[in-house]
């Protein structure tokens, strides 16, 4: 028995043929168009999965990598190493500025003693006092040259550097990003455009 709908596209036909998707009756010529175009809109889909396969296989591959956040590391390696070389140059520079100052000290001490030895030879004067007094400079001169030449009155505060947590000096954190997604529902209207959602079709006799 024929049915009494009309075909949605021609309106001229009876609709002997029931879409599910779109609720709309349709005769047998217009019934295969509009499976055709369905299936023509399942081909595009099914390029635009291939089209976001590569996107994903990029962004995978990408995330695997992570040029763009190892760069950053590198970038902070680099800069934080340049820091520790600087404070060490000046740490150097500091004990070169002590050494320096100690040995122009001693070397001063011993020039006065070695001319007031050669004065007092000279002029042959000369008494107990001041002959102990050039050996108490001598032999001070002795200690603190081997003082100098051991550098142990310089020492080396790390105390702050090796208090420090370098393990937390950099850290790596994951934000979250919440998406909601809900799929689209498919209108009741049916228009003679392209549709998103392919169901299961039954014949009306």
């Amino acid at each position: 028995m024929a049915s009494s709908n009309c075909c949605f596209t021609c309106r001229k036909s009876d609709g002997t043929c029931f879409c599910p998707g779109c609720k709309a009756y349709f005769c047998d010529d217009d019934f295969i168009s509009h499976r055709g175009m369905l299936i023509n809109d399942l081909d595009g889909l099914t390029v635009d999965r291939n089209d976001l396969q590569e996107k994903i296989n990029e962004a995978v591959s990408n995330i695997r990598s992570g040029q763009h956040i190892t760069a950053k590391i590198d970038e902070w390696e680099r800069r934080t190493t340049e820091k520790v070389k600087q404070a060490a140059e000046l740490a150097k520079k500091h004990v070169l500025k002590i050494i320096n100052s100690k040995q122009h000290e001693i070397t001063k001490r011993f020039d006065n003693l070695s001319q007031e030895l050669k004065e007092r030879r000279v002029k042959k004067s000369v008494v107990e006092q001041d002959i102990a007094r050039l050996r108490q400079e001598i032999d001070q001169l002795k200690t603190d040259t081997t003082k100098l030449a051991q550098t142990t009155t310089i020492e080396l505060n790390m105390k702050q550097s090796d208090e420090i947590k370098w393990d937390h000096m950099i850290c790596v954190e994951e934000k979250s990003i919440h998406v909601d997604y809900q799929l689209p529902q498919l209108e009741p209207t049916v228009s003679t455009g392209q549709h998103n959602y392919i169901n299961t079709y039954s014949i009306v006799m």
